[in-house]
């Protein structure tokens, strides 16, 4: 008999709580906690696949939570629920807590429904996964989709020290280009290259190859952007410009680390899943990008 799904809701409410564990304690096993200073404990000593918490909590918020809760049980996945459209608690629980989804309220039943099942079936596949013991070491190929000579200098920089491969383009063909003839484990790209929007192909690379991390290093500030790239392109980091150097070169290493954990597990285990973009023209793009990524999907396929 497989395991059940544990689901722990997080919110200050007790109100928000009742609807929710109302909603899908038929099809999870639901636990509740207003406090998440107690969440944090249960997930000390209890064993929780799926933990979902408001922004907005006196004790603390929503995305510090989902950071200790990431170093407590780090393959538990994190998802964000706020009515607030704030950049900066945004950045914080996608760069610190690594957040799966980020949903608002008040949420849609169907869209929140559609989500935990999708949480639930990358968590049924990691309890069935075998646990690595050891994570091998090695190269990495990281592909940077950015001119401007700062962000070159660290993204160089950090491939010489770590004895990483660095691949350069200049253009989205370019790109799809290198994607479709060999292996690449790191992304690193502004949303513009060459006058084009590269948000399309962080889309479709979501959808055609859920294990490449993909670090967005750009000057925007606009909240409903960044959220649509941490639900339908999955980013790992998102990097302000211009560049703290510091901080950059933390990104890039916590992103080697992952990737390398990624290499090491089967092929089934997959941690992130995508959504669909909602608006037409961007199912468009998306649609034709994965048409020219073909040969990357028969490669991971095969």
């Amino acid at each position: 008999m497989s395991e059940p799904i544990r689901i722990l809701f997080v919110d200050d409410e007790e109100r928000i709580l009742r609807s929710l564990a109302l909603q899908f304690r038929r099809d999870y096993q639901v636990l509740t906690e207003s406090d998440p200073r107690r969440a944090l404990e249960r997930l000390q000593s209890e064993n929780v696949h799926i933990i979902v918490s408001d922004q907005r909590m006196p004790q603390m918020s929503g995305a510090e939570l989902l950071a200790q809760a990431r170093e407590i049980a780090p393959d538990t996945l994190r998802i964000l629920l706020t009515g607030y459209s704030d950049l900066d608690a945004a950045v914080e629980a996608l760069n610190s807590g690594g957040i799966f989804r980020y949903l608002t309220k008040p949420w849609d039943q169907q869209e929140m429904a559609f989500t935990l099942r999708q949480a639930a079936q990358i968590a049924a596949r990691q309890i069935q996964a075998p646990k690595l013991t050891a994570v091998p070491q090695a190269a990495l190929n990281i592909l940077l989709l950015d001119n401007e000579a700062p962000t070159l200098d660290v993204v160089a920089e950090f491939c010489v020290s770590g004895g990483h491969r660095l691949l350069r383009v200049a253009s989205l063909n370019e790109a799809v280009a290198v994607l479709n003839s060999q292996p690449v484990d790191l992304l690193v790209s502004d949303l513009q290259l060459a006058g084009e929007e590269v948000a399309p192909l962080l889309k479709s690379l979501a959808q055609a190859h859920p294990r490449l991390l993909s670090l967005v290093v750009t000057p925007f500030c606009d909240t409903q952007a960044l959220l649509k790239l941490i639900n339908e392109a999955q980013i790992y980091r998102y990097l302000p410009k211009p560049i703290r150097r510091g901080l950059f070169e933390k990104g890039l290493q916590a992103a080697a680390e992952q990737a390398h954990v990624w290499r090491a597990q089967p092929a089934q285990v997959i941690s992130r899943l995508a959504q669909l973009p909602s608006e037409v023209g961007e199912r468009e793009k998306v649609g034709s990008l994965l048409g020219m990524l073909g040969r990357l999907r028969e490669r991971l396929t095969a």
